[in-house]
This record gives C-alpha cells, structure tokens and sequence, in this order.
C-alpha cells in the first residue's frame, strides 16, 4: 500500500515538472516584438541580418 502512494506521488512530481517546462516554453513565444513597437536601428540591423 504505501509502495503505491509513493509511486503515485513520483508520478505526480514528474508531471508537475513537465507541465511546468512545457508551459515556461510557451510564455516565451508570447513575449513577440512588432514591427511597429522598434525603432529604426533595430529594424535595419535585422535588415542586415537577414539579407
């Protein structure tokens, strides 16, 4: 019996852990600039970078 509730517990830790780090990735993709929102140095050198 507690051989299971310390399973489950682990189980439990590790989803915990997953959810987190997939949900941390998720809120970087949110952070987005707009093109409108930069100043004209930044524009040119992604410019540059680009081409």
């Amino acid at each position: 019996m507690l051989y299971q509730i310390g399973l489950i517990a682990v189980i439990f830790v590790a989803v915990l852990i997953l959810v987190k780090k997939f949900s941390h990735s998720k809120d970087e993709l949110n952070d987005l600039v707009y093109e409108d929102e930069m100043d004209d140095e930044e524009l040119n050198s992604i410019d540059k970078e680009i081409h």
